[in-house]
């Protein structure tokens, strides 16, 4: 191989190397796990016991922000941290009773994670008791 034929090849493995870097870092990975991702409620009790199965209400969980959605009806958005046995969320911008039908009474929530699946997920508060699939 000659002089001119190495350098050319040696400019395209670091011009395909750069394209990888590049590709590669530009989404971002989900730091939550199995948590990260659209969870459609299925059912919520509350400690009083009274059940309910919302219809069309989703949390979206990417990074640190959760998205609570009524389809057609509302959405609400916050910050949340979770540590593998439990998820916090605040809502700083949402109202009380806008965040009722999601399982929540109040604008910073702690829930203990229950259980948590590709597909499953359970949710524990003192208030409620949320029981989700994946969508």
């Amino acid at each position: 191989m000659d002089t001119m034929t190495l350098i050319n090849t040696k400019k395209r493995y670091i011009i395909a190397v750069l394209l990888v870097l590049i590709v590669s870092s530009c989404g971002k990975m989900p730091i939550n796990g199995d948590l990260d991702g659209r969870w459609q409620i299925m059912k919520i009790e509350y400690a009083s016991g009274v059940e309910e199965a919302p219809e069309r209400a989703y949390y979206s969980v990417a990074l640190h922000t959760i998205n609570l959605m009524k389809v057609d009806v509302t959405s609400q958005t916050g910050n949340m941290e979770y540590t593998g046995d439990s998820l916090f969320v605040v809502m700083p911008i949402s109202k009380v009773e806008d965040l009722l039908p999601f399982g929540m009474n109040g604008t910073e929530q702690r829930f203990g994670v229950k259980e948590l699946t590709s597909k499953h997920l359970i949710l524990q508060s003192d208030y409620a008791r949320l029981e989700f699939r994946k969508f």
